[in-house]
């Protein structure tokens, strides 16, 4: 780019950069090691969610009221890096599939404050409940 050229030519159209992938709303707050026991977790461990996990969410948010939200899964997360290195709201456009609940509003409000323009599939079945995805930081 030459130095005549006007800065408005640095901008990206809308839209310019799309991903589409597995979205996760990221729920971090610091819980105690008391918490953890209750579900049989351990510090610094990754793993699914089953029955004995049921519960856990509401929890963590009735009861740790200093927990934030961030739009997470890992082409939302390259797509809002993206987002961020550009500087350019709206230039990312990301896709992904949420359940037909409370998640997937707290997780398109933390995508959008970061500048995304989403477009969220969301996924209803009558005979079994899709959620959408979850993870909790410590």
């Amino acid at each position: 780019m030459t130095s005549n050229e006007s800065s408005d030519s640095k901008k990206l159209s809308e839209g310019t950069i799309f991903g589409i992938g597995n979205p996760l709303l990221d729920i971090i707050a610091e819980v105690p090691v008391s918490f953890l026991e209750v579900y049989n977790l351990k510090a610094n461990d990754a793993i699914l969610a089953s029955e004995a996990h049921r519960g856990l969410n509401e929890s963590l948010l009735r009861d740790y009221p200093h927990h934030q939200f961030v739009a997470g899964g890992a082409t939302q997360n390259s797509i809002r890096a993206a987002t961020w290195l550009l500087q350019q709201p709206n230039v990312c456009v990301y896709m992904g599939c949420v359940g037909q609940d409370k998640y997937h509003q707290l997780l398109h409000d933390a995508a959008s404050k970061a500048g995304l323009l989403l477009s969220y599939q969301i996924c209803t079945n009558s005979e079994e409940r899709i959620q959408t995805g979850t993870c909790l930081f410590n």
